[in-house]
């Protein structure tokens, strides 16, 4: 669950030791329009759907993906220079 800050840290830490930062090579970034369990993958814009906003600031923050390409995967190609502005203003 990456809503909260235990559970992005959490993630990771695992995400570190069995697979390894080293073989990240991109992210998808989306927000979700339907909630955690719900077995549908709908995609939403930055904030504003059951993921929120803290999540891209957690992942923006983070020395680990300093490197990592970033692909917006949000339904709303209108608004996607502000929401390449809104994740850089993180940093």
């Amino acid at each position: 669950d990456l809503r909260t800050r235990d559970g992005f840290e959490e993630t990771f830490a695992k995400f570190g030791k069995l697979i390894g930062f080293e073989f990240l090579k991109g992210m998808h970034l989306n927000d979700s329009k339907k909630e955690l369990g719900s077995r549908v993958d709908r995609h939403h814009s930055l904030g504003k759907g059951f993921i929120g906003i803290d999540l891209f600031k957690w992942i923006m923050k983070d020395p680990r993906f300093d490197n990592i390409p970033m692909v917006l995967e949000t339904p709303d190609d209108s608004i996607w220079a502000d929401e390449i502005k809104l994740l850089n203003s993180f940093i």
